[in-house]
C-alpha cells in the first residue's frame, strides 16, 4: 500500500503526501529539510523494487536522466535506495499539460508555439546526449512558476523496455494514443518517434481532441500505422495554416518524412508567422490538408506509404506490449496490430471561401484611401540581442551554436537561453560555461555579457630533500584566490582543476618549514611549481 511510505524519510527526504500512482511507482510530495525545498519523490512499487534486474535498470536510467541539465528538463536531485525503497527525488511541479487541457480544451496558437519550442529544445538536448524519451505526452510535460514547459520521466520508458525485453516478447513502450507508427509496429525507434509524439500532443492541444481517439488500444495503434489524421483546422479553424503544416509534418507515418531533428522542428516553429493564430494571419482561405503538402511532395510519399503498409501489415501481426507511464496508470498488456485497407479518399477537408465582398475592395473605398493620411509605420516584429563574450568563447542560443566571440542578431520575440562556453576545457571546469535566460520583446534591444573562464591544472609535487614527501609527514595544502579556497592532504594524487588566475599556495607539515608562494594558472596548461620542504627526520 502506498500509505506505508507516508511520514517516512528516504535518504534525506521526508514524504508528506501521495500525489500520484501508476503501474510501476508511487509519487509523493516530499521535503528536503537541508534546503527547505519541496520535492517530488518517485518510489518503485515493492514488486519491482524487489526485482534486482529491474531495480538496477531503473536506477541506471534515472541516474542517466539526472545528468541532463537543461531549463526544459526536470531536475533530478538524488537516486538511491533506503531500506526496501528504491526512489529518486526531483523538482516538484504540481501542474502538467494534461491538467491544463482539462480546464481549457485548446490552447491559443502563440501558446502552442511556445510549448512546442520548449519541448523541442528539451528533446534536442536529450537526443544529442543519446537519450530518446519514448513517452512524450501531456502527463509528462510540466510547467514551472514562469509558465515554461518542463519535460519529465526521461529514460524511464527505456528501463521498462529493457526489462520487458528479457521476457522475449516483441514490444514497444509508450502510451497508445501517442505512439509513433514504428512503435506500434514493434520496430526500433530514434528521436523522430519523440517528434511524432510531440506532434500528437500539439494536435491534442490545438484541436481539443486526439488525432486517433478511442478506448480500444488495438484500434488506436492500427490507426497510427494506417490512417491519416484529419486536418487539425477542421477542429479549430483559428489555427493558422503555417502551424497546422508544422503539426502535420510531425505526424508523418514514415520517420524520413518528419523533421530530421528537434532543432529542425524548432526552426520551423520559430518561422510560424504571428505565432500560429489564424485570427491575425494574412491567410484568407483555409486549403485542404492534401493541398498544404502538395508543394513539398509529402502527399506522394503518403500514397507510397499507404501501399507499403497495405502489403506489409496484411502479411503479419505485430505483438505489442504497451507500458503507459503516466502517473495515472502504467499498464502493460499485449496489443495486436492487424491490417486494414487504407481509406479510399483523402481525409483533407476544404473549408468554405469567405464571402466575395470580403476579398475585393470597392472603387469608392480605393478612392477614399488615396485621400487619407499615410498609415503609421508597422510595429516592430523582432528584437535585437547582443551577446558579449571572450574572443575564444563559443556562443549558443537554445543549444544551437551561433558563433565564436561576441555575437548579435535580430530575433523573434520570445524566451532564449544564451550560453557561452570555453572550448576544450578540462573536465570539472565549472567556470568554462556561463548561461543566462533572456526574454526578448518586439522592438527591444538587449545586451548580455557572459564571462566564462577557462581552466588549467595545478600539480602539487612536494619533495623533502631529493625524495617525494611521504603521507606519514601529515602535510597539508591550502590554496586561496579568486574567491576560491581549497585545502587537502599532500601528496595530491591528481592535479587540481582551477579557473585561470593567480592563487596563493601554502604547504605545511609538522616538523617542516612552510612553503608560501604565489601561483599563476594559465588556461589549458598544467603548472607544477618546484616545492621543497626542510624537515627533521620523520617520526618512526
Amino acid at each position: 500500500m502506498p500509505e506505508r511510505f507516508l511520514g517516512r524519510t528516504l535518504g534525506k527526504y521526508r514524504l508528506d503526501a501521495l500525489i500520484g500512482t501508476g503501474g510501476f511507482a508511487w509519487v509523493y510530495r516530499g521535503l528536503d529539510p537541508e534546503l527547505g525545498l519541496t520535492v517530488a519523490v518517485k518510489v518503485l512499487k515493492p514488486q519491482f523494487a524487489g526485482d534486482p534486474a529491474f531495480e538496477e535498470r531503473f536506477r541506471r536510467e534515472a541516474s542517466t536522466a539526472a545528468r541532463l541539465r537543461h531549463p526544459n528538463i526536470i531536475t533530478i536531485y538524488a537516486v538511491g535506495r533506503d531500506g526496501d525503497a528504491v526512489y529518486f527525488a526531483m523538482d516538484y511541479l504540481p501542474q502538467n499539460l494534461a491538467d491544463r487541457l482539462g480546464v481549457t480544451a485548446t490552447l491559443p496558437g502563440a501558446v502552442l508555439v511556445r510549448l512546442g519550442l520548449d519541448v523541442a529544445s528539451a528533446l534536442g538536448y536529450a537526443h544529442r546526449e543519446g537519450i530518446v524519451h519514448r513517452d512524450v505526452k501531456p502527463d509528462n510535460i510540466l510547467f514551472d512558476d514562469h509558465g515554461n514547459a518542463v519535460v519529465a520521466d526521461f529514460g524511464i520508458a527505456r528501463a521498462v523496455a529493457a526489462h520487458a525485453h528479457d521476457t522475449g516478447t516483441q514490444f514497444v513502450v509508450g502510451t497508445p494514443h501517442y505512439f509513433a507508427p514504428e512503435q506500434a509496429r514493434g520496430r526500433s525507434v530514434d528521436g523522430r518517434a519523440d517528434l511524432y509524439a510531440l506532434g500528437v500532443t500539439l494536435y491534442r492541444a490545438a484541436a481539443g481532441v486526439l488525432p486517433f481517439p478511442g478506448d480500444d488500444w488495438y484500434e488506436v495503434a492500427r490507426q497510427h500505422v494506417e490512417i491519416e489524421p484529419a486536418d487539425v483546422r477542421t477542429h479549430n479553424p483559428a489555427i493558422s495554416t503555417d502551424l497546422a503544416r508544422v503539426i502535420h509534418r510531425c505526424l508523418e507515418k514514415d520517420p524520413d518524412d518528419r523533421y530530421p531533428t528537434a532543432e529542425a522542428l524548432s526552426e520551423a516553429l520559430e518561422a510560424v508567422p504571428d505565432r500560429g493564430d489564424a485570427t491575425t494571419s494574412r491567410t484568407i482561405a483555409v486549403p485542404a490538408l492534401d493541398r498544404l503538402w502538395t508543394t513539398t511532395g509529402i502527399t506522394a510519399r503518403r500514397r507510397r506509404l499507404r501501399r507499403r503498409v497495405l502489403w506489409t501489415t496484411a502479411a503479419a501481426t505485430v505483438a505489442v506490449t504497451v507500458g503507459a507511464l503516466a502517473l495515472g496508470g502504467h499498464d502493460v498488456r499485449p496489443v495486436s496490430v492487424a491490417a486494414a485497407p487504407p481509406p479510399a479518399e483523402s481525409l483533407g477537408v476544404v473549408a468554405p471561401m469567405p464571402p466575395a465582398d470580403s476579398l475585393v475592395a470597392s472603387d469608392s473605398a480605393a478612392a477614399d484611401s488615396a485621400a487619407r493620411p499615410a498609415a503609421p509605420p508597422p510595429a516592430p516584429t523582432r528584437g535585437h540581442l547582443a551577446v558579449s563574450t571572450p574572443d575564444e568563447a563559443r556562443v549558443y542560443l537554445d543549444d544551437r551554436l551561433r558563433g565564436t566571440g561576441s555575437w548579435e542578431s535580430e530575433l523573434r520575440p520570445g524566451r532564449y537561453v544564451v550560453r557561452a562556453v570555453i572550448p576544450d576545457a578540462p573536465e570539472g571546469c565549472t567556470t568554462a560555461r556561463k548561461e543566462q535566460m533572456v526574454v526578448l520583446a518586439a522592438g527591444e534591444r538587449r545586451s548580455v555579457r557572459l564571462a566564462p573562464v577557462g581552466c588549467g591544472r595545478l600539480a602539487i609535487a612536494v619533495r623533502v630533500g631529493d625524495r617525494p614527501i611521504e603521507p606519514a609527514r601529515g602535510a597539508m595544502y591550502n590554496l586561496t584566490g579568486g574567491g576560491l579556497e581549497r585545502r587537502g592532504a599532500v601528496p595530491v594524487a591528481e592535479p587540481l582543476v582551477l579557473p585561470a588566475g593567480d592563487y596563493q599556495l601554502q604547504i605545511t607539515a609538522p616538523q617542516c618549514s612552510a612553503f608560501d608562494g604565489r601561483i599563476h594558472i594559465a588556461a589549458g596548461a598544467t603548472t607544477a611549481p618546484p616545492i621543497r620542504l626542510l624537515c627533521t627526520p620523520a617520526p618512526r
